[in-house]
């Protein structure tokens, strides 16, 4: 049973956002989508009511959370979400989902320390100091399985080189779209069981040499160039440009990204997780084969 019925989505656009949507439509949610203007999205579905909102204004935040239950963040700017936080809390909201989906920022402090995570980490001293205000829960789902493939991060099956970090043979929590909105869902289903504190999924925990073993299982004749990279070395290079200024700040970022996935010790692979209370069964060899062939 859903403990939660009344919804809103913040920054439901992005790469993450049209997912959780959809699955709370269907689980028959009564979802709104918070929006900066009023043109629809194509990614969304027609029947998502949007309201429109100014981020900056505590007053149209609050308007459009009145009745609200739970709100969900998957907004890019972590520097809005205190804000929105507010907002939440004078409205009356229940539970704030914020937008911290990816790498193990509240659970390993390698990981929280590094600068392209700063403001996941604020917003999640901010929640903490809330805690008697609103309730929250943060989602650490790791790479994101297909949209990793898909863009050519985790493999690249477009053409160009997979970056292999560390060899390519270490194993790394990674989650599916798909995975990550039941994982929102199963939060709203388990409110008492997610309450103030992060929960841990994943579709599969994978390294780079098997999913590209897939990919050429998929497709024999695909090209396969790779390039070796140390972690190590990757964080060196992206604090030496960010102290100097000099260089590709958002390759840097990209990265400290990077790290926190495929660096040993960086909480990249999950000891446990919280699948079976969230729903979320993972992905068998077959699964993860036919998966991996969608997009070779």
């Amino acid at each position: 049973m859903v403990a939660y019925q009344n919804i809103a989505i913040a920054g439901a656009t992005g790469n993450l956002g049209p997912s959780i949507v959809r699955k709370l439509l269907n689980a028959g949610l009564n979802v709104i989508v918070l929006t900066r203007n009023g043109t629809r999205s194509a990614t969304l579905p027609q029947s998502v009511k949007q309201v429109v909102v100014e981020y900056s204004s505590q007053q149209s935040l609050v308007a459009a959370l009145g009745g609200i239950e739970a709100l969900i963040s998957t907004i890019p700017d972590h520097g809005a979400q205190p804000a929105l936080i507010d907002a939440a809390i004078e409205a009356g909201v229940k539970r704030f989902i914020s937008s911290d989906f990816g790498s193990d920022v509240p659970g390993n402090t390698q990981t929280a320390s590094l600068p392209v995570f700063a403001g996941k980490a604020k917003t999640q001293a901010y929640l903490e100091s809330k805690r008697d205000q609103i309730e929250y829960t943060q989602v650490v789902n790791g790479a994101l399985l297909d949209w990793g493939i898909m863009v050519g991060f985790l493999i690249d099956v477009r053409g160009g080189p997979t970056r292999l970090f560390d060899g390519g043979r270490g194993r790394f929590s990674a989650t599916t779209l798909a995975h990550v909105a039941q994982a929102v869902l199963g939060i709203l289903q388990h409110s008492a069981e997610t309450l103030n504190r992060a929960v841990y999924v994943q579709s599969a925990a994978v390294s780079q040499m098997q999913l590209l073993a897939l990919a050429k299982q998929a497709k024999p004749s695909l090209k396969t160039e790779t390039s070796v990279h140390s972690t190590a070395e990757l964080e060196k290079g992206a604090y030496a440009i960010l102290e100097s200024g000099n260089g590709d700040i958002r390759n840097a970022m990209l990265d400290f990204i990077a790290v926190s996935i495929f660096r040993e010790g960086y909480g990249g692979l999950f000891s446990l997780t919280d699948n079976n209370l969230l729903g979320i069964k993972e992905l068998d060899e077959a699964e993860l084969s036919s998966l991996v062939s969608q997009f070779v």
